[in-house]
């Protein structure tokens, strides 16, 4: 089916057939009428199938037919990669006209994002972090929004947006149309279609199947110091045109495959989360023109890389989320083209292994391993040198081994770091200063009283009794004898035999409340009962 079927706006089809846009994918030939048609929709496909242009022709369509202006739709992306792609597609659209496009995404400033919000662009393309910043802040409101659009939504659950995606919902008219797109159905997509979208349609592409039959998918088991060596000699070998692009777990290996790659001559760069914002961009376009040839990337650029001509995928390593093994071999093969990709599987990410090819539903072809190529190549290479402009790394951490080869993952011996020069200061001379000895006389100092203080003090008023006559008392034991223990146990048999005696008085009469008032025990006749008088108190 072509575009002219479609009976779209003058202006929107002058636009596709401009940049070559002649033929619908099946997403797009399924998906397109209904949102032509102000129907709710999710659409489920793979990577690469022309998603974007599924639901930017619907919108764009509208903004020309009914010559809209404001703020009409508000696209949500997972990553800032894939914000800046959806922006390119919709400019391309826009090409010729007054509209306007503008992103919205973290690592730039905000000075210029609320200039193009003040500008009223017609759609607004945002990841949900910085949207809701601007949201909160009262620069931008979104009740003039007619179209709702989650891309890659069930990326956008994974990295936890479920309750800003709500809330962004809930800040959209509610009569707005909401079209939501995804390579897999999780049950948060789920969830929040049937939540809100209202009566909308489903499209499914192929969804017994994840991956492209256009993928050539292959697998090598190495360990993990092999691995780079292992890539070198590949890509050395490989004589087919086209872009490639490494993905690796960790932003720590970027740096050391893009040196690896670099000294044996192959244009490499690199984007990572250690990059800011501006230089990812500048890097990642010119991947695009190809200026490098390969490209080394984490996760967070698998949904963010749309270049047609990438003939193959490595993955370095196995990704622990096996739902980004599919986004990742799906940068190539896109709009039906052939493609392949090559995966490393070392000791300590084999586990992964059963849980891909259990999503893709297949078992993934082992290549046979080379023994020559585990090993650094031999000979001459012209060395790729990386401008301090489009070096991918903010420090320089590769170096080579005793050997003279590449080493992995250690600092490089030239680094950036500064070289201090050992200035050599005048020394500043002391003086040594001579001050006078004083002379310390030799005191006759009386030996400290080792008694007791209470001893001193008894001594000092035995004295002082002495002087005026009196007669000293006697001086106490600190420590009695033994026999003047005898008093104390005297004491203790007189008070036994009181208590024997007491024994014979009338158990009867024990009562708290008895008082002997005139303190004879045995006259029980004049003992008063206060209890009796608390009783009668109550008339009893």
């Amino acid at each position: 089916m072509k575009f002219e079927e479609l009976n779209l706006n003058e202006d929107l089809q002058k636009s596709l057939t401009q940049n070559g846009f002649i033929h619908l994918t099946p997403i797009q030939e399924k998906a397109i009428p209904f949102a032509l048609a102000g129907r709710d929709l999710t659409g489920l496909a793979q990577t690469g199938t022309g998603k974007t242009l599924a639901f930017l022709i619907p919108i764009v369509n509208k903004i020309f037919a009914e010559k809209l202006t404001g703020h009409t739709a508000l696209i949500l992306a997972p990553t800032r990669e894939l914000v800046l792609q959806i922006q390119e597609e919709a400019t391309k659209l826009f090409k010729g006209t007054d509209k306007k496009v503008t992103s919205l995404i973290g690592g730039t400033e905000y000075k210029g994002q609320l200039q193009d919000i003040e500008a009223k662009a017609e759609i607004i393309v945002a990841t949900p972090g910085r949207l809701i910043d601007h949201i909160k802040s009262g620069k931008l409101i979104l009740d003039t929004i007619k179209f709702f659009v989650l891309d890659e939504a069930d990326r956008m659950f994974d990295m936890g947006f479920i309750k800003d995606i709500r809330y962004l919902m809930k800040k959209c008219p509610n009569d707005k149309q909401t079209l939501l797109f995804s390579a897999t159905m999780s049950y948060y997509v789920i969830r929040i279609a049937s939540d809100f979208l209202n009566n909308a349609v489903e499209v499914a592409i192929e969804a017994d199947k994840v991956v492209t039959d256009n993928i050539d998918q292959k697998i090598i088991h190495l360990g993990k110091d092999e691995k780079i060596p292992y890539l070198v000699n590949l890509i050395l070998q490989d004589t087919e045109e086209g872009l490639g692009i490494i993905f690796t777990n960790m932003k720590i290996f970027v740096p050391d495959i893009v040196n690896a790659l670099a000294k044996y001559g192959i244009p490499t760069t690199g984007i990572s989360s250690h990059l800011d914002q501006k230089k990812r961009i500048r890097l990642l376009k010119d991947f695009k023109i190809g200026k490098y040839k390969y490209m080394v990337a984490t996760d967070v650029a698998s949904r963010g890389i749309d270049v047609d001509n990438i003939k193959v995928v490595y993955n370095f390593d196995l990704p622990g989320d096996t739902e980004n093994y599919v986004h990742r071999i799906g940068r190539t093969a896109r709009a039906g083209k052939k493609g392949r990709s090559v995966s490393f599987c070392s000791e300590i990410d084999y586990h992964e292994l059963e849980k891909i090819e259990k999503l893709v539903g297949n078992s993934i072809d082992a290549m046979e391993v080379n023994e020559a190529w585990l090993t650094y190549p031999t000979g001459e290479f012209t060395e790729f040198i990386l401008t301090e402009k489009h070096k991918p790394f903010p420090k320089n951490n590769f170096s080579k081994d005793r050997s003279g080869k590449p080493s992995f993952r250690n600092k490089n011996e030239n680094s950036s770091k500064k070289d201090f020069v050992k200035k050599d200061f005048p020394k500043k001379e002391f003086v040594k200063k001579e001050f006078p000895k004083k002379d310390f006389v030799k005191k006759d100092f009386q030996p400290k009283d080792k008694r007791s203080e209470i001893d001193i003090a008894m001594d000092y008023l035995q004295k002082a009794d002495s002087v005026l006559g009196k007669e000293p008392k006697p001086k106490k034991d600190k420590f009695p004898k033994k026999d003047s223990q005898r008093p104390m146990k005297q004491n203790f048999e007189k008070k036994s035999q009181d208590k024997k005696e007491n024994q014979n008085y009338d158990k009867t009469k024990r009562n708290l409340f008895d008082i002997n008032e005139n303190g004879a025990k045995n006259n029980s006749d004049k003992k008063v009962s206060i209890w009796k008088k608390v009783k009668s108190l109550f008339g009893r």
